[in-house]
């Protein structure tokens, strides 16, 4: 069985292909580039919202008339959300896993990460210097000149089949999951009504947007 890489080994991978591209590129048209992220800013960031508290009168209930309520969106990073918007166009390699719930330790939930930990791709930005200054970005990977480095469509493609496999290998996972679920829900009461009770295939069913278009 072909062990699975690491978020190392696809780092590695990357900047390989990053190297071999510096001997020799050429870039026609709609470049895009490589980025270097911030530790953290690949994950989800959790905000908070205000909202009124009103009475029936409309009047605010209460002391404050207002409470605080935190949100997470998992489909979308922290430097997604902040290139996005300050009008740049972004793609970020991701891909699925399997994460076991806290609450059921029987069931897992799906949850998105960066496929090439530390990298996102901006394409023709607009501002370099607003673009540096945007939140969770580190750096721009440059060729040896020390200009920014663009990256060719068949790189961009190569990624994107990197993506694809790991599509397909999540996908073997989560059938492994759901009928090992389905198995010990027959001989485990508890488990059992746990599961009749829950949508299975929308618990692994995430849609994913894989090129973020600026507002």
């Amino acid at each position: 069985m072909k062990a699975a890489k690491t978020d190392e080994d696809k780092a590695a991978a990357f900047e390989k292909m990053i190297a071999d591209g510096r001997r020799k590129r050429v870039v026609q048209g709609g470049a895009w580039y490589a980025i270097r992220t911030a530790p953290g800013s690949q994950k989800p960031q959790r905000e908070y919202k205000v909202e009124p508290l009103l009475d029936d009168n409309g009047k605010p209930r209460g002391k404050k008339g207002y409470r605080i309520v935190p949100s997470l969106d998992p489909n979308r990073s922290a430097i997604e959300r902040a290139l996005q918007d300050n009008g740049f166009v972004y793609y970020m390699p991701s891909e699925k896993r399997l994460v076991r719930d806290r609450r059921h330790t029987d069931l897992w939930k799906v949850r998105r990460f960066a496929l090439m930990v530390g990298y996102i791709f901006v394409r023709e930005p607009h501002d370099w210097g607003k673009l540096l200054d945007t939140a969770g970005v580190s750096g721009v990977v440059q060729n040896a000149d020390g200009a920014p480095l663009a990256i060719t469509l068949i790189d961009i493609m190569a990624v994107r089949a990197a993506e694809a496999s790991a599509e397909v290998e999540f996908d073997a996972q989560t059938r492994k999951a759901r009928q090992k679920l389905r198995k010990n829900a027959k001989t485990d009461p508890r488990l059992k009504k746990l599961v009749e009770k829950l949508d299975i295939a929308g618990t692994i069913t995430v849609p994913l947007d894989m090129v973020g278009q600026a507002a």
